[in-house]
């Protein structure tokens, strides 16, 4: 089970200051983003998928896509997965989704996969304060026709950890 963990130092206080609003219940705005990297178990390289969705994440909603959009495989790098999002549509979720394999020294990613167009849909399965699960039934599609698909649930959730000091 892939987990993402962001904190306020990964990104910009405004982004992380949206989303965390978002995910605790706020649906003030138009769309949120937020990112969720993993690992594909057959060829090792890094998965990111990022979901910009209506910030209202009523149960039950179901968007279908509206737009694909380039990120970056370095998820907590690229300001397009986090807080405020413009979507295309405003009823519709926008996707980016990027495989690529990581190589160090020097830290880099070489994308293998880079959607360029998203069919699918992703629903609302829950929503409660500080928590939101997903279910995502998506086919990405990259420039020279190859496909992907991701199906499975998606949960972000808030947490909050008070830090003491010595």
């Amino acid at each position: 089970m892939p987990v993402t963990r962001l904190t306020e130092f990964h990104i910009t206080s405004p982004a992380f200051d949206f989303l965390y609003r978002t995910l605790e219940g706020s649906t003030s705005g138009e769309g949120v983003a937020f990112g969720v990297t993993g690992t594909d178990l057959v060829t090792n390289d890094a998965v990111v998928i990022s979901l910009a969705l209506p910030v209202s994440l009523r149960p039950g909603d179901e968007y279908t896509i509206g737009t694909t959009f380039m990120v970056e495989g370095a998820l907590n790098q690229d300001i397009r997965s986090w807080g405020a999002h413009d979507l295309v549509q405003s009823n519709k979720a926008d996707i980016g989704f990027t495989t690529a394999v990581y190589d160090f020294p020097p830290p880099t990613y070489t994308p293998t996969f880079r959607a360029s167009s998203t069919t699918g849909t992703v629903r609302v399965v829950g929503r409660t304060s500080g928590r939101v699960e997903l279910s995502l039934n998506l086919v990405l599609t990259d420039a020279a026709g190859r496909t992907r698909r991701v199906t499975g649930n998606v949960t972000a959730n808030t947490e909050l950890v008070k830090v003491g000091c010595a």
